[in-house]
């Protein structure tokens, strides 16, 4: 019998997650056979589960999801730049005497996806809606290209302490929702998993135009537009696109941390979409 390494990802819920099937894409792309599955991490349970998977031999790497991204930081040996400045990890490496990696890959994820798409431009005035993991590992990374950066999010004291978080690194502001209207955004980003319950952020349909790039990092199976998207169609913007791309591109750093090599993102995006769209 073969040993194939074993990579994994932990979160809860991991059911929906197309990661085992982008990273079968990948390790045929690659030529690298290797195995990755899912882990339900029950509440509590974190420490324990990934001291059971990396104990065994063939257990290289793994991903982390909601909601551990930053708890995971306190069980992790060496943490990469990126990691350290975006205080969240959603990538795991074996390395030498068994200690743990961690990296982020969402930040340099979005980065790529956002440019593959034509999305971002020179100094954008950028709306990100939402304050929780995954605007911590995209913010840095989005005000690094001269833009001004805008947190909007339901309760503003989350927006207030990621904002103070991030503030020496350039042009970064936190909004309450009277103040949004006030602001006209060249690139509007859904960061929120508002999607996942059918429901649209609660931000006033003014500040949707013609000129409006709108980018959900949640994303249908079915192909379909989320909700955010839709809303934003219905208001006039023609520029609408949901974050499939960041998945696999995020996917393809992490296995680039793992195999040295970078599978071809662009494919990977056509192949996913035909296996998953009915």
């Amino acid at each position: 019998m073969v040993n194939l390494n074993n990579f994994s990802l932990f979160g809860n819920p991991v059911s929906h997650s197309l990661s085992p099937i982008i990273h079968k894409i990948f390790s045929k792309q690659i030529n690298i056979k290797y195995f990755y599955n899912t882990i339900l991490t029950p509440k509590n349970c974190l420490k324990i589960f990934l001291k059971d998977f990396f104990k065994e031999k063939y257990n290289l790497g793994a991903n982390v999801t909601l909601p551990y991204k930053k708890k995971i930081i306190k069980y992790i040996d060496v943490l990469t730049k990126r990691a350290k400045i975006s205080g969240s990890v959603n990538t795991l490496k074996k390395i030498e005497n068994n200690f743990l990696l961690g990296d982020n890959t969402d930040g340099i994820g979005i980065l790529d996806d956002l440019k593959r798409l034509n999305f971002l431009k020179k100094k954008n005035n950028i709306l990100i809606i939402g304050a929780g993991g995954a605007s911590y590992g995209i913010v840095p990374n989005l005000i690094s290209k001269n833009n001004k950066v805008y947190i909007y999010n339901r309760t503003f004291y989350r927006a207030k302490i990621l904002s103070e978080k991030f503030n020496n690194f350039g042009n970064l502001f936190c909004l309450k929702k009277n103040e949004i209207k006030n602001y006209n955004f060249n690139l509007i980003i859904n960061a929120t998993s508002s999607g996942v319950f059918n429901k649209i952020p609660d931000i006033p349909k003014s500040i949707i135009s013609k000129s409006s790039y709108c980018y959900d990092l949640y994303f249908q199976k079915n192909g379909k537009s989320t909700p955010f998207l839709k809303w934003c169609k219905k208001y006039g913007s023609i520029y609408f696109k949901d974050g499939i791309g960041m998945l696999v591109s995020q996917a393809a750093h992490s296995c680039f941390l793992w195999h040295k090599k970078f599978p071809n993102v662009e494919k990977t995006i056509i192949e996913l979409k035909k296996k998953i769209e009915i």
